[in-house]
């Protein structure tokens, strides 16, 4: 007969990622596998001596979240993968997922299993690609409004001068005028179309959230929307919060909702307005105010906002079009994200748009607790 556990117990001794039985109650550790040796630098038989000081070394933000975790883990009331930070001395910051596991053994004690994994060079790959994202995104969205506004200055400009000039009746100026203006409409529908499609791509991709610190995340886009301000035509101001808030994000969807956002807020702003964004830290949530003192939004659309192919859409002040889509999709993306989207405006004084996300411990506690009332 084949012997399972001496097979299995092979397999552990020859993963590449670490595998660990820790006795919660007399609070030492049963087993760990030979990769404990090179991921982290320890001896396996000296892992209780060792592992307090291994424990010091994670980041100082991740230990408060990893509280939390451990009380859940430790009532078998989790599974869910978790990745900390591991500042290791002379080397570059290390990500470590942790896949858990609990049982409680015949003489009734809770024992916690699991594999860490080193994840470092994919989640850097991942920062990388976000931060390229967010720039681009942020870009796309300067550049759109410095070529529409100039596409459509030349629209108009041609409309001024066919009316305003007596031609010959044989000259080609009208013909020439007409050509202007059709192209000036189409250049500015093709680059909001590339801006929308962008858009849309992201939304149709699968949700990947991360636990990660709200203010750093958004400043890579606002600070690339503050330097456009030249381009833009408005100021451009941004607020963030002087601690570290973690929530639980989908980087690359968020930071698109935000920048859609403000670009509303800049399509209803005259040339001297000014657009802010606010990043506020709550006891539970963290509130994004996107505010500017545009026209403003009539009361009898307010309620429609927010709807799919929108009867309240219409066009910029600079007339730029609208598919009726942005606020619709940014309210799916906020709620997938389990937070909320409001707005306040009044004709003439300007609009604030509004998003709550829920800090991740109390995303957290609110996801554990009917597992947790299953268990009680």
């Amino acid at each position: 007969m084949v012997n399972l556990s001496r097979f299995f117990m092979g397999q552990a001794d020859t993963c590449n990622h670490l595998m660990f039985v820790y006795d919660a109650t007399d609070q030492r550790v049963l087993y760990v596998n030979a990769a404990y040796e090179t991921m982290m630098h320890g001896t396996c038989a000296n892992v209780n001596e060792e592992y307090p000081a291994l424990l010091a070394l994670l980041h100082p933000d991740d230990r408060e979240y990893l509280v939390q975790y451990w009380q859940n883990w430790t009532k078998g009331r989790t599974t869910n993968e978790v990745e900390v930070r591991y500042l290791e001395p002379n080397r570059p910051q290390q990500w470590l997922s942790l896949t858990p596991s609990f049982q409680t053994s015949d003489d009734g004690h809770a024992l916690l299993g699991g594999t860490i994994r080193n994840i470092s060079t994919p989640k850097h790959y991942q920062e990388n690609a976000d931060l390229f994202n967010s720039r681009k995104n942020a870009t796309l969205e300067i550049l759109s409004h410095d070529l529409s506004s100039s596409f459509i200055l030349i629209q108009q400009i041609a409309e001024f001068l066919r009316e305003e000039m007596a031609a010959r009746t044989d000259s080609r100026v009208p013909d020439m005028l007409n050509v202007l203006e059709t192209t000036s409409q189409n250049s500015v529908g093709m680059i909001r179309n590339l801006i929308n499609l962008e858009f849309l791509t992201s939304v149709n991709t699968d949700l990947k959230c991360d636990r990660v610190d709200i203010g750093p995340i958004l400043r890579t886009p606002l600070e690339q929307l503050q330097s456009g301000q030249r381009l833009l035509g408005h100021q451009f101001s941004y607020t963030l919060p002087t601690e570290a808030v973690y929530v639980s994000l989908d980087v690359n969807k968020f930071t698109q909702v935000v920048i859609n956002l403000v670009s509303n807020a800049l399509k209803f702003t005259p040339d001297d307005g000014h657009v802010e964004v606010v990043i506020e830290a709550l006891p539970e949530t963290v509130r994004i105010l996107v505010t500017d003192n545009g026209v403003g939004i009539p009361l009898n659309l307010q309620p429609f906002l927010f709807e799919r192919f929108t009867k309240a859409r219409r066009l910029g002040l600079r007339g730029e079009a609208t598919t009726g889509l942005g606020l619709a999709l940014c309210k799916n993306i906020v709620e997938w994200h389990h937070g909320t989207i409001s707005v306040v405006s009044t004709e003439g004084v300007g609009t604030t748009f509004t998003v709550e996300l829920p800090r991740i411990e109390v995303l957290e506690a609110v996801i554990a607790s009917p597992r947790a009332i299953a268990t009680e």
